[in-house]
């Protein structure tokens, strides 16, 4: 009985497929250490200073077109530890990714870009960070996942802010 179903099932699949096209598709081609540094110019005497080291995180991304259907997107990952005036480490890294993309329209490719791409390298990204802490002999911080695209949202938001007020609109709260 289940050969039959799958007999049957089987034309009325291939017709549908043939019927529409594909949906927009990305494809990750590459992932790649680009770049890292780890710096730790007040490692001595941290182990007398009192508390915790104030930890900053910055993220930063840049996009390289690479033909029609290609990019290269760069996350940069940096994390400073301060312990008051005095920075205990600096660790950066960049880690890449050239994506393939087709089917996506042009209203489609920033959100693509700057959220569905930042969400595969950064698990890559917090991996060596937390390794270079770790292996400069600082207790690596556990990096929580980032929500790019609620930072993709605000970013937008910002940029509109910006065209209203530099058109010589108020923008209302």
């Amino acid at each position: 009985m289940s050969d039959e179903q799958n007999q049957t099932n089987e034309p009325a699949a291939a017709a549908a497929g043939t019927d529409q096209a594909p949906g927009p598709q990305m494809a990750v081609q590459h992932i790649f250490l680009k770049d890292c540094s780890f710096e730790a110019p007040g490692a001595l005497g941290m182990d007398k200073a009192d508390g915790q080291p104030d930890m900053n995180l910055n993220l930063s991304q840049r996009v390289n077109p690479m033909d029609d259907q290609r990019v290269e997107v760069v996350l940069t990952v940096t994390v400073t530890a301060k312990q008051g005036e005095r920075t205990a480490f600096i660790a950066e890294v960049h880690y890449s990714g050239v994506f393939q993309f087709a089917g996506f329209n042009e209203q489609q490719m920033p959100y693509v870009v700057n959220v569905m791409c930042p969400n595969v390298l950064f698990p890559y990204a917090r991996s060596q960070i937390s390794q270079l802490i770790a292996s400069g002999g600082f207790l690596a911080p556990p990096l929580q996942p980032i929500n790019f695209e609620t930072i993709y949202a605000q970013r937008v938001a910002e940029s509109r802010e910006g065209q209203q007020t530099n058109d010589g609109v108020t923008p209302q709260s």
